[in-house]
């Protein structure tokens, strides 16, 4: 994931994270707020994992043979 993806899902995760907070005390959809909600836990999850998948490894592990 390039740095510009990476700007833009952390931009999108902040501005529906201050609406739902928005929807939640504004007397808004409550609804609306929990979905809003899960999509930002699902947007910084993706974040995660794509710096997850940027660090090196030291290679494939090799399970023993089972036969």
């Amino acid at each position: 994931m390039d740095g510009e993806l990476r700007l833009k899902l952390q931009e999108l995760s902040q501005s529906m994270q201050t609406r739902a907070a928005e929807l939640s005390t504004l007397g808004g959809s409550a609804d609306i707020s929990t979905v809003m909600s899960g999509i930002v836990v699902a947007l910084e999850a993706l974040l995660v994992i794509a710096e997850e998948m940027k660090t090196p490894r030291s290679g494939p592990s090799v399970l023993p043979d089972a036969t």
